[in-house]
């Protein structure tokens, strides 16, 4: 006959006493530990953060952490933070270099307070340039500025918020603004001579004094192209003016305007832009 074998039972135990002989750390020891780690963790955190970008991007990423910037050499660019431009005049980042991405990492670049003649971002003369995603506010000449031949940039999923020129292009050839919001200003897309350039797919609205106007052609413009924008009327009772003969649109949606919205350019329906 088989005998049930006894579980012991569990025994209960006390919470454990400090040794003798030893006490708790006081209070203070501990926060003074808390603050070396912290401290310790911050002086990391541009290098963390550098890393974790460059994790979701997949590739290697430069980063800004203050303005003026100047970019000179090929390369993916981010900015760690907000960040505001001190001065009145120049370029908070200006890209001397082609192959650039410049990515504003959902971070905004501001503007000096109070009355300037400063620009956003400055490209000058240089091919194959995107600056997307963020914000970019209250510059007194342009929020993005491209000149001098300036080639084949692209300006994508960028704010635009109260700067005289949302984005200027001046004698560019084949550059795009897409997909961007554009408040306030004079003028929200201005194309001022230059051929190929397009502005598609743009919100813009409550452009003021003295132009009033969302989006402008200027100058010997030839061949540039709007397309599928929506704009809310500013100041001028116009929405649109292209200057070139050959100039196209398409697409277009204007908003809380009476009488006539544009004028110049060509409405294009039946062959692509």
């Amino acid at each position: 006959m088989k005998t049930k074998s006894k579980v012991p039972k569990p025994i209960a135990r006390s919470p454990r006493a400090p040794a003798k002989g030893r006490s708790e750390a006081p209070s203070f020891i501990k926060r003074n530990v808390m603050f070396t780690i912290l401290s310790a963790w911050l002086s990391l955190l541009p290098l963390v953060t550098t890393n974790a970008w460059e994790t979701a991007s997949g590739i290697g990423a430069n980063p800004i952490a203050s303005v003026p910037f100047s970019i000179s050499a090929p390369g993916r660019y981010f900015l760690v933070t907000n960040l505001t431009y001190a001065l009145t005049t120049g370029a908070a980042i200006t890209i001397n270099a082609d192959e650039v991405i410049l990515d504003l990492n959902g971070a905004s670049l501001h503007g000096p307070l109070g009355s300037n003649s400063a620009t956003g971002v400055l490209v000058s003369g240089r091919r194959s340039v995107t600056i997307q995603n963020g914000d970019i506010d209250g510059f007194g000449f342009a929020g993005i500025q491209l000149v001098l031949n300036s080639t084949q940039n692209i300006v994508d999923n960028v704010r635009l918020n109260a700067n005289q020129f949302g984005v200027s292009v001046a004698n560019g050839t084949s550059n795009i603004v897409k997909n961007c919001v554009i408040d306030g200003g004079t003028v929200g897309i201005l194309f001022s001579g230059g051929s190929g350039n397009r502005a598609s797919n743009n919100t813009l609205g409550n452009q003021g004094p003295p132009t009033g106007i969302a989006l402008l052609t200027a100058g010997s413009s030839s061949q540039n192209y709007f397309e599928n924008n929506l704009v809310s009327k500013g100041s001028n009772p116009l929405g649109q003016v292209m200057a070139g003969a050959t100039d196209k649109y398409r697409f277009e949606t204007f908003v809380g305007f009476t009488g006539p919205v544009l004028s110049g350019g060509v409405q294009e329906f039946q062959f692509s832009l």
